[in-house]
């Protein structure tokens, strides 16, 4: 479901994938992601979650459905799927995709702050969501272990970085609706589209956007 104004096109490799944005005329090369690190059972499952959980008629229905996840495996798939978003804004609208990572702020009605120490709690938690992403995007060995230890320390961080995230992603979903962005399927379609590669990937899973 990613409407008109994008195309998957297949590649020589079967586990890559280019999304063709056919209103700025650039694309961008996909990688899936190793299935030993992050299966594609799971990024498709967890995007369905994401979506179901920013709808309010079937948010208590996927609350309820994140207690039977482990909860580093959602992040991993939401940071994966952050970082997809990212690429994709970027092939519309020329911004970096790093950029608008790093410019992830929420500010709508789930902010509900009373004290300088919640405001401190809510920045630190939107910070490791941000290197969640970047670790995703750049496959940096030093932001992955980074926020391996973001999503470990303190050891009941993860489930609280999960609602944090999922509130991020929603928001993220819906300003690229403002720019006629269709974020749902993108992550779904990355998975029908390739085949998991044989072997160790030698690749980074996004590619910088070039012209068609």
């Amino acid at each position: 479901m990613i409407g008109d104004s994008h195309r998957w096109v297949s590649t020589a490799e079967a586990d890559m994938v280019e999304l063709q944005d056919l209103v700025s005329e650039r694309g961008v090369q996909i990688v899936r992601p190793d299935e030993e690190e992050l299966p594609g059972d799971v990024i498709t499952e967890v995007e369905d979650l994401v979506f179901r959980w920013a709808n309010l008629n079937t948010q208590e229905e996927a609350e309820a459905e994140l207690d039977d996840w482990e909860p580093v495996d959602v992040l991993l798939a939401m940071s994966w799927m952050c970082a997809l978003w990212a690429v994709v804004c970027e092939t519309r609208l020329g911004k970096p995709a790093d950029a608008i990572v790093q410019d992830l702020d929420y500010r709508g009605g789930w902010r509900r702050l009373r004290t300088a120490e919640e405001e401190r709690l809510w920045e630190g938690l939107t910070e490791r969501m941000r290197l969640g992403a970047m670790a995703a995007l750049t496959e940096d060995p030093r932001a992955v272990a980074a926020y391996r230890e973001a999503y470990s320390e303190p050891a009941d961080i993860a489930a609280i970085l999960v609602r944090h995230t999922l509130i991020h992603l929603d928001a993220l979903s819906q300003d690229m609706e403002r720019h006629d962005i269709t974020a749902q399927g993108l992550a779904t379609g990355v998975i029908v589209n390739t085949r998991p590669g044989t072997g160790p990937r030698r690749r980074l899973c996004f590619r910088p956007s070039h012209p068609l």
